[in-house]
């Protein structure tokens, strides 16, 4: 892996299913046009800490996070943190995929049982992570263009529609509902961690930090420029009670001569190709911790024991209500396991002198 494919990786891995209903979520947190400030401020922090993640990973060249962990704070503490990244990833995956079965049959098929929407998904993800790691980063270097053509496309087409006056007035926001922009922003964010794994397989150990950290930015700038825009068409108001207000943009625009009759529906096809990487991602990992577990059987085998198991923790949730709260518990975990445990780690290796070469 050279420094390129893990750029797209990560923005591959943070650009899914949080993109079509981020816009919803900060106009409810912060009611006026200050989101975007918030979503700013997330980015920066989010790029920050992938910057630590990848310090982390280039003290120890070409391992992943499941051997220079036990290194730093011994085996039987390491297993611990390993079940907790598990967790965190499992959940991950499945949010992803009962997300995207959810948004499919609002837009694409509307007959179709949910269930049976996520599972042929599902199958398709689970193909894609039990063949070998290299495919799924190519799998991102092939679609990730795609789907910001797209994206941009929608944005700009939508130029029409945007007026200036409704992100009036500004810097209105306190520091609590700032704050609690900041939050849901930093959540929409998550996914960088998978640095801590795809890291070792880089050639050249020293781009890592490099390439991790611009590959955050990418979704730091779409985000901004999609709120504002969202915002201008829609305004605060009318955007905080859209369910997705990304697809809604999409369904805003009308092709010359009707080439394309419902550009949301392309729209949508188009960004199910960043969550089915972002899936396959997830499950991948999960396959990799676990495999740390069972060393004797093959990546497939875990595959498809993991598989039934993460695909009904995606439907526990009865409705898209208990679905935001999966998701809400879901970024608490990943926060914690993926983000300040690495950073706790960071310090304990610096403190303690560990470090380590392939």
């Amino acid at each position: 892996m050279n420094g390129t494919e893990l750029l797209f990786s990560v923005a591959s891995m943070i650009l899914g299913l949080g993109v079509l209903t981020l816009p919803r979520g900060i106009a409810k947190a912060v009611p006026s046009s200050d989101g975007w400030i918030a979503i700013l401020i997330a980015g920066l922090l989010s790029m920050m800490l992938t910057w630590v993640l990848a310090k982390l990973t280039i003290r120890f060249p070409k391992q992943p996070f499941t051997e220079f962990a036990p290194r730093i704070v011994g085996r039987p503490l390491a297993v611990v943190l390993f079940v907790f990244f598990f967790i965190a990833f499992a959940m991950f995956s499945s949010y992803e995929v009962r997300g995207a079965a959810e948004v499919a049959k609002e837009y694409l098929f509307t007959r179709t049982p949910v269930e049976v929407i996520g599972l042929i998904f599902f199958l398709v993800v689970i193909y894609a992570a039990s063949g070998p790691r290299v495919g799924i980063v190519r799998l991102n270097l092939l679609f990730l263009p795609f789907v910001i053509v797209v994206f941009v496309l929608v944005l700009v087409m939508n130029a029409g529609f945007f007026e200036f006056e409704q992100l009036k007035p500004v810097g209105i926001s306190d520091w609590r509902r700032m704050g609690e922009g900041i939050e849901k922003s930093l959540f929409s964010f998550l996914g960088f961690e998978c640095v801590l794994f795809y890291a070792a397989l880089m050639n050249r150990p020293k781009d890592t930090v490099k390439a991790a950290v611009i590959g955050m930015s990418i979704p730091v700038i779409l985000y901004t420029v999609l709120f504002i825009v969202t915002i201008g068409v829609f305004s605060a108001k009318a955007t905080a009670e859209l369910q997705y207000p990304t697809v809604e943009l999409a369904k805003e625009i009308e092709v010359p001569g009707a080439i394309i009759e419902r550009f949301e529906s392309f729209f949508f096809t188009i960004w199910l190709m960043t969550i089915f990487n972002s899936a396959a991602m997830t499950l991948d990992i999960c396959i990799w911790i676990a495999g740390t577990f069972f060393r004797r059987s093959s990546k497939r085998t875990v595959a498809f024991a993991l598989a039934p198991f993460i695909y009904l923790a995606g439907y526990l949730p009865k409705d898209l209500t208990q679905l935001s709260a999966y998701g809400q518990l879901f970024s608490y975990v990943d926060f914690f396991a993926g983000i300040l445990i690495p950073s706790l780690l960071l310090v304990i290796a610096k403190l303690r002198g560990v470090s380590g070469s392939a």
